[in-house]
Order: structure tokens, then C-alpha cells, then sequence
């Protein structure tokens, strides 16, 4: 479905998949997940979801959302852009347009899958990896409410110095309460070491992840549910699935397991 966003004139698609029982149920309104990064991830993990489904790893298999990169951009540009929360440097590269990606979110594409698909607008869920992460951070920490669960994978809390702790700090200030439930996960191998790819050290999203989960945890915000893992063995690419899995079980685990 092309939904094109009215402020800066760009084209996006969203992908969508309707749960198994979808058609059977005319009467029912599902969870709603939002996939970030969904030109790449939505063909695997739409079929995650499916077959998390279909082994009762879920108790109730979503609406599922995947949102795509800006008609004719390249889509590092186009993410780059639009899920990051501040500007940064004087290169040619732009970044910092999260805000207005947000509000894009809001506007448009909640709006219209409410519209046209039978959704609970009260139980959402936001998956992100890496730069999708970071914008799922940046959604928490600025209007939490658009989504009741956060699904944040080996996310880029390095960007800008950390920008997204001031976004944080700006949040604490103004508020004791954070209702949300928030899924944090990382590849173990993330660590901080020399990749001769890149030349040079890679960054230690690890260190990353569980700096921010002591952060939250640390306010005592009420309302909050975090619950963070380390992916064994597996890298920023190969933790995505495996991670996706863990925090898609934790967030729609089936009720006799969620009452154990």
C-alpha cells in the first residue's frame, strides 16, 4: 500500500500481513506490530511471526506492519534520515528526522491501518534494529503512548555522543511515569573490537544496551515493564531473528505462560 507522507512529499509503502485466523473472526480486533526497517525485515520476520504462532510460542498472532524506505532514496539515506533523533556533523549525509518520521507514523500510517484493519489501537507493539532501535528509543522517550510495548534490538544508543540519553534526561524531568513495556536485546558478540573490514574498532552495543536498561531502571519510573537479554554468539546481523523471536515471545506470550 503506498501511503505518501503529506509533509515532506516523500513515498512510502507499507507491507502488510493479516494473522491466520484474520478472516474467520469478523468480529475481532487484533495486536498491532510495527516493523521498522520493513523493506528489508518484513519477508522474514512477517514469517517469524507466523510460525511463532503456529508452535503456541505466541498466544495471539498480530496484525503485522512493515514500513519501507522513501520512494527512489537509497535506503541507508532514507533510514539514516528518518530514525534518528538529532543532526549530526557537516557531512553531505543528513540525519536527524525522526520527529517528522514520527509524526508521519502517527498521522498516516496508524491512522490508516486503524481504518482499514481491524487493530486495537490499545495494544501496539514497535520492533526496530540498530538505526529502527534507536527510533523505537526515541518514540519511548518523546510519546510513549503511541505504542504500548517496544521491541528494541542492538540499537545505536552510540549515535551523536548518546544523544538519546539527553532525550532520556529531557523525559525524567518532566515525568515519574513511563507506561510502557520495553524489550531490549543484543548480539553477544557486539562488543567493542577491531574489524579489519571497517578498519577500526567496532562500537559496543552491548555496553550500549545495558547502560540505557540502567538508565530507565534507575529513575523507578512506575508504569514501566524492562526486560533485557544478551543474544549468545550472534553478531548485529545474526542476532536480529533469534532477538526478534525472544521479544516477540515475551511480549504476546500466551496467557497460561504469562500467569506462571
Amino acid at each position: 500500500v503506498s501511503l505518501p507522507d503529506p509533509v515532506s512529499g516523500r513515498h512510502y509503502e507499507i507491507y502488510i500481513s493479516l494473522p491466520s485466523d484474520y478472516a474467520d473472526n469478523p468480529g475481532k480486533a487484533y495486536p498491532l506490530l510495527v516493523l521498522a526497517d520493513g523493506g528489508r525485515a518484513f519477508p522474514n520476520l512477517s514469517c517469524d511471526v507466523r510460525t511463532l504462532s503456529l508452535n503456541g510460542a505466541i498466544g495471539e498472532e498480530p496484525v503485522v506492519v512493515g514500513l519501507s524506505y522513501a520512494a527512489g532514496e537509497d535506503l541507508e539515506d532514507s533510514r539514516r534520515r528518518d530514525y534518528t533523533p538529532v543532526a549530526q556533523g557537516s557531512s553531505s549525509r543528513v540525519y536527524g528526522g525522526a520527529a517528522a518520521y514520527q509524526t508521519y507514523l502517527r498521522t498516516v500510517v496508524l491512522r490508516y491501518v486503524d481504518s482499514h484493519y481491524r487493530t486495537d489501537p490499545g495494544r501496539r507493539l514497535f520492533w526496530g534494529h540498530s538505526y529502527g532501535g534507536l527510533l523505537g528509543a526515541h518514540i519511548l522517550l518523546t510519546e510513549p503512548g503511541l505504542f504500548q510495548t517496544y521491541l528494541i534490538g542492538s540499537p545505536s544508543f552510540w549515535f551523536a555522543d548518546g544523544a538519546i540519553n539527553r532525550f532520556e534526561d529531557a523525559y525524567a524531568k518532566q515525568n515519574k511515569r513511563l507506561d510502557a513495556t520495553v524489550l531490549l536485546y543484543v548480539g553477544g558478540l557486539e562488543t567493542s573490537r577491531y574489524d579489519p573490514a571497517r578498519k577500526g574498532n567496532t562500537r559496543d552495543m552491548v555496553a550500549g544496551m545495558q547502560t540505557f536498561a540502567s538508565r530507565l531502571l534507575k529513575r523507578g519510573y512506575s508504569g514501566l515493564e524492562l526486560r533485557s537479554t544478551i543474544i549468545k554468539g550472534k553478531d548485529h546481523r545474526s542476532s536480529v531473528r533469534p532477538g526478534f523471536a525472544w521479544a516477540l515471545r515475551e511480549a504476546l506470550a500466551p496467557l497460561s505462560a504469562a500467569n506462571q
